[in-house]
């Protein structure tokens, strides 16, 4: 046994200062000979469990420590002063573990001042089975005897005696389990306090302990260890002001190294082999015990059942008794929409599922989540119709948990729940994304603030983040740092070193740039490390004791003292038997409930989704045409693309939409063969006659890891819960646990009289598939999502298309798309109006019977909430009779100058007959009368002359001009305060001008992949000249097109040119020709040249045209659509013949070809044939009448 432990450690938890990975650490310390070792992080537990579990693997003694911040006043909560000390302390049982965990979560709830203290009133008060140790210069014993220091005694240091004081309070506290801490790295205030720290050991008989203050493990670590503190203080290395350093003695030292350096006491280092056999913490990981539900007896008076354990506030027999009635209730609330004759099969799979439950003791769980969606619901805060595999729960859909019922689409409970595999359930849930917030606050207000918590997460030094931050202090260039980081690979997980061996341009850059191998270097020691912490985006943990006495918590200084975090991430939760429930923010649930509103406003209709037949042909219409803008899931071109191939006519096609796109199924084929067979172009094939009903609605081909669990139980002759158990294994790719497995399937097979062989056959093509299996629940919630906003757009499209651009009002390029589909739809926008207008977008019906969209008031600049609610609350049914009857009916409190200023410059007013130039001219009139108005109705409350009649005659008194702003002027004021462009665009005068040329829209530059040229038509906004290092002249402008603006470079060959055009013909259009890169989706574009109009329609420009490049991706090459007006030269090809193959030979004879300055020359577009629909693709190559040819007999051939 070792005759020495590290006491005093930081490992990687202590945030942007310990770099001591845990898994190198405990090797390192095997390797050493150490049989014990402490963390003590600073200010936290964050890496409790993960250190305890880590250093058990490898046979090492944890013991669990904390350096908590300690002040000396009274009050926890005090601010009155920055100063705290450093104290260790460390658990020596379980007593002591929650302790621990107590004194931490409270430095941070009641605490936390910069830092997360304690003070002694209560460290006293929970000082049982803790061990405390002095801790360093910035302990309170040595920071007394520290006098040396000036700033020590400028605070308060009493030098000697002030630590005897200290050191006997403590001793006090803690008795033998006092120790004083010895630390030797050669720093001078430590050499100028040694003697005294023996001295006062000596004389108040406390042990004393020889420490490292260990920070990172190896020595040649302690460069990098100096980059790791200037991320965190965010400085240069070689700034001279900075805080370094100026021994590198802080790592962890052996304990041969230790003795040497304490061979003068040597009982200093017995002494840490003293705590360490002090200390005998003992875990209880894994095996959480499902949570009961706190309100069973307030839900058992509500609905007066009868409780077998009625005194008992938690009982799984009480939860058993509400969990079943809930149940049975819901589903008579459900079989209303369902057809007489199956009743009985619900009632017979909600007993199955019901017994289940109650048997794994999940009765409980599924009470708690029922409970925040019910009261989700009642706030009118919209609820997703479901999550993952619970949506193949009746149950889930009986108590209301999910909105999609499972037995029609074959749902398996199995998935969600297995009988034969006990693991905790796991429900995810969607809320309203602005409201989640509100469900987590009811979680709380019901079941107290110190029983709930959000769950932390760490932001972590990851491969390219990691480059980045160590180039900014090693002062890389930002280009150059930027540079670097885009050459690692785009791979999830990827570390620095398989990006080393994957990318060999990081090896030329390393080794020729000046600080490349220093970034490189410094960046590898320090990767993997975490950088901060912060809150899952969902995870919630409930709790029916003080969490505190589970896992310590956290709280970030932006949140109050009710909204908690645990210190430890959701890996490790299970461990200390807390359970996690996910909260997660779903926008498009707030369109669907912001658009149902809508209709019921507007036409006085309830959408009913269990009313709507989820096959309706029309809603599928509008999903094959591609017109899917705004349709949850199915919006991108890719989806567009499937959606128009595949043509889906029912809900369970879509339900396979969105399972087949992802890129195993696209990659496989299998999706070609969905088609085909679809179509019937293929024929569906299935190894056993028996396997039709399982497959036959995914045309034979298995999508689902549902069918991968009903074909093992069917020829396999496993139960569903053991075919689960299959499924699994499948998914884990363990070898010796899937040929035992397939060896009873096998068995079970030739039981039940299927062929060997073909069994055995189709065991490996299940294998096979399982890879790209996908959890058919999830998909056919999401699916129900999917048909929700499709049957929206289909049938209430302006309400729909409304609804959209609320949830979107602070997105521009959303905005300007929804716009964009706006027009196609023949749905106009109108600015908002003072008496028509809602908080929201709202749709209306034109005077010619058009439809139209209201822009909303919330969406206006500087028009707050009170703004729009004193409007609402004054409006009347008929709306405002003018001007001054809004003026003398408004409160100039909540309504003041600049809300009137912008409501004028957005068109709020147009409606009054006043032009919005006048308006703005007149403010101080019209505040001033408003105002005046106001003071008349205050004073006529307390007066019986009837100010109010006074009131009433006051006026504006507004001359009616009609002189209104310059056009240019007044667009740029809606765009200003509306974010867009409403009752006109700049560029709208020289439509006639553009058209006929084909550009490239802003709106679709997220399509751009790879690098290529494109053309876009816009005028310049803005425009600044600028010097490069080596001196070269270039500059930067901002372009606007119809949809949004954008920036380019341009380099100094245009420069002058450009800063002509913009200085003389600002307010002209121009074609710009531009080279795009797409690099680590972080888009660039350049300026290759620009054109008057006139230019770009004489030089055939238009062949850049709405560019659908081919795209580099991966080393090979493919083209992306886009809808195309018929041209010449056009190649017709069968899209069930077209192969990658023949892609790429099109592309490389066409980009050989390619010649646009030869005038006889003509674009190549390919018309893609499918059954009832054809497609147009653009593929920017200009080309001959033989190249031609030559094309169409390889596309022949």
């Amino acid at each position: 046994m070792s005759q020495f432990t590290h006491l005093h450690l930081h490992t990687e938890y202590s945030l942007l200062d310990g770099a001591n990975k845990l898994k190198e650490l405990a090797k390192t310390l095997k390797a050493q000979g150490a049989t014990s070792v402490a963390m003590t992080d600073h200010g936290n537990m964050f890496g409790a469990i993960d250190f305890y579990k880590t250093m058990r693997a490898e046979g090492i003694k944890p013991i669990i420590g904390l350096e908590a911040y300690l002040h000396n006043h009274d009050d926890l909560s005090d601010k009155s002063s920055r100063q705290r000390f450093h104290i260790c302390l460390f658990a020596k049982n379980e007593i002591g573990y929650k302790n621990l965990m107590y004194l931490s979560s409270q430095s941070y709830i009641h605490g936390l001042y910069y830092y997360p203290r304690i003070n002694k009133k209560l460290l006293e008060a929970h000082s049982e089975g803790l061990i405390c140790s002095s801790a360093c210069l910035q302990g309170e014993v040595n920071w007394h005897l520290n006098t040396k220091n000036e700033r020590n005694l400028k605070f308060g240091a009493k030098g000697y005696e002030g630590a005897k004081e200290a050191a006997l309070w403590y001793k006090k506290v803690f008795g033998d389990d006092f120790y004083l801490e010895i630390m030797r790295h050669g720093i001078d205030d430590q050499k100028f306090i040694d003697d005294s720290i023996i001295k006062l050991a000596k004389e108040l008989d406390i042990k004393i302990i020889a420490t490292n203050d260990t920070h990172y493990t190896f020595k040649e670590r302690a460069a990098a260890h100096e980059v790791f503190m200037c991320i965190a203080m965010g400085v240069k290395l070689d700034d001279p002001g900075r805080l370094r350093h100026e021994v590198h003695e802080f790592y962890v030292k052996t304990p041969e190294q230790m003795s040497e350096l304490f061979a003068d006491i040597p009982e200093a280092i017995e002494n840490t082999q003293e705590i360490a056999n002090k200390c005998n913490l003992e875990l209880k990981l894994g095996d959480p015990t499902p949570p009961n539900f706190k309100f069973t007896r307030e839900y058992a008076k509500k609905y007066g059942l009868n409780l077998s354990q009625e005194d008992q506030e938690f009982s799984f027999d009480n939860d058993d008794i509400v969990f079943e009635y809930l149940c049975k209730k819901g589903l008579e609330e459900r079989l209303q929409f369902i057809d007489e004759s199956k009743h009985q099969e619900y009632k017979d799979r909600l007993d199955l599922e019901i017994s289940i439950i109650k048997n794994m003791k999940f009765s409980g769980y599924m009470l708690i989540v029922h409970d925040f969606i019910a009261a989700a619901k009642e706030k009118d805060i919209p609820v997703g119709p479901g999550r993952g595999s619970a949506a193949g729960s009746l149950v889930s859909y009986c108590l209301k948990i999910t909105d999609l019922d499972p037995i029609p689409y074959n749902l398996l409970f199995e998935r969600f729940l297995n009988p034969e595999r006990v693991s905790m359930p796991d429900i995810d849930v969607d809320f309203c994304q602005d409201r989640r917030g509100e469900v987590i606050d009811y979680v709380i207000d019901k079941y107290g603030a110190e029983k709930v918590a959000q769950v932390i997460t760490f932001g972590k030094l990851l491969a390219k983040g990691v480059i980045r931050d160590v180039a900014r202090v090693c002062d890389m260039s930002i280009p150059d740092a930027d540079a670097l980081a885009k050459l690692v690979p785009e791979e999830l997980k990827i570390t620095l070193e398989k990006a080393y061996e994957q990318e060999p341009k990081i090896a030329e850059f390393v080794n020729s740039h000046p600080k490349g191998r220093q970034v490189w270097d410094f960046a590898k020691a320090l990767e993997g490390l975490n950088r901060n912490a912060g809150m899952h985006a969902a995870g919630v943990v409930i709790s029916n004791e003080a969490l505190w006495n589970k896992a310590p918590l956290f709280r970030q200084s932006k949140n109050d003292e009710r909204h908690l975090v645990t210190q430890y991430s959701k890996e490790y939760l299970e461990d200390v038997d807390l359970i996690k429930f996910d909260f997660l923010g779903l926008k498009t649930l707030t369109v669907i409930d912001n658009a149902i509103k809508l209709v019921k406003k507007r036409y006085g209709k309830d959408v009913i989704w269990e009313k709507i037949d989820m096959n309706d042909p029309k809603v599928y219409k509008t999903i094959q045409s591609g017109n899917t803008l705004g349709i949850f899931q199915i919006e991108s071109g890719g989806m567009q693309s499937l959606n128009a191939r595949l043509k889906p006519e029912r809900f369970e096609d879509l339900i396979a939409v969105l399972a087949l796109y992802r890129p195993g199924p696209l990659d496989s084929g299998m999706v070609d063969d969905f088609i085909d067979i679809k179509h019937g172009r293929k024929a569906a094939t299935y190894a056993f006659e028996d396997l039709k009903p399982i497959l036959e609605n995914t045309y034979g081909v298995i999508v689902y890891q549902e069918q991968v669990m009903q074909i093992v139980q069917k020829i396999g002759g496993f139960s569903l819960g053991g075919a689960d158990n299959v499924r699994r294994a499948m998914g884990k790719k363990k070898r010796e646990i899937l040929d035992n497995l397939k060896a009873e399937y096998l068995e079970g097979a030739k039981k039940q009289g299927y062929d060997e062989k073909k069994a055995d056959d189709l065991f490996e093509l299940i294998l096979k598939f399982a890879e790209y299996g996908f959890n058919k629940s999830h998909s056919a919630a999401y699916a129900l999502i999917t048909f929700q906003t499709a049957y929206l757009k289909t049938y209430y499209p302006s309400e729909f298309m409304a609804a959209l651009l609320t949830s979107e009002e602070s997105n521009v390029d959303k905005v300007a798309k929804y716009i964009e589909e706006m027009k196609r739809m023949n749905i106009k926008l109108l600015p908002p109006s003072i008496n028509k207008a809602q908080r929201e977008f709202s749709a209306t019906k034109l005077e010619d019977g058009s439809e139209a969209i209201i822009y909303g008031l919330g969406a206006i600049k500087s028009v707050g909430i009170p703004a729009i609610e004193n409007i609402m609350a004054i409006r009347k049914e008929e709306g405002f009779s003018d001007f001054d009857d809004f003026i003398s009916s408004i409160d100039p409190t909540k309504i003041n100058k600049k809300t009137i200023e912008n409501l004028a410059k957005s068109g709020a007013f147009d409606e009054f007959g006043y032009t919005r130039k006048c308006l703005v001219d007149n403010l101080e009139l019209i505040s001033e009368t408003s105002r005046k108005i106001a003071e008349v109705k205050r004073n006529s409350t307390a007066s019986l002359f009837g100010e109010e009649e006074i009131a009433a005659d006051i006026k504006v008194g507004l001359h009616d001009s009609k002189v209104e702003f310059e056009l240019m002027e007044k667009l740029g004021y809606e765009k200003e305060i509306l974010g867009i462009y409403v009752s006109g665009h700049p560029l709208d005068k020289f439509a006639s001008q553009i058209e006929g040329i084909e550009y490239f829209k802003s709106m679709d530059f997220e399509t751009l992949k790879g690098e290529g040229e494109l053309l876009v038509v816009g005028k310049i906004e803005d425009f600044k000249s600028m010097m490069s290092k080596s001196g070269k002249r270039y500059a930067k402008a901002v372009v606007l097109d119809f949809y949004s603006t954008f920036d380019m470079i341009i380099f100094e060959a245009q420069v002058e040119k450009v800063e002509a055009l913009f200085k003389e013909s600002k307010d002209e259009a121009f074609a710009f020709l531009l080279r795009y890169k797409n690099n680590d989706n972080d888009l660039s574009f350049s300026l290759n040249e620009i054109y008057t109009l006139e230019e770009a329609k004489e030089n055939e420009l238009k062949s850049f045209s709405k560019k659908k490049s081919f795209v580099k991706k991966e080393n090979k090459e493919e083209f992306t659509q886009e809808p195309m007006k018929f041209e010449e030269n056009i190649i017709e090809l069968d899209i069930n013949k077209l192969s990658k193959d023949m892609v790429y030979e099109i592309y490389s004879l066409a980009n050989s070809k390619h010649n646009p300055k030869d005038t006889n020359n003509k674009k190549l577009v390919l018309k893609v044939l499918d059954v009832g629909s054809c497609l147009l693709y653009h593929t920017g190559f200009v080309i001959s009448k033989e190249a031609f040819e030559e094309i169409s007999q390889k596309c022949k051939g």
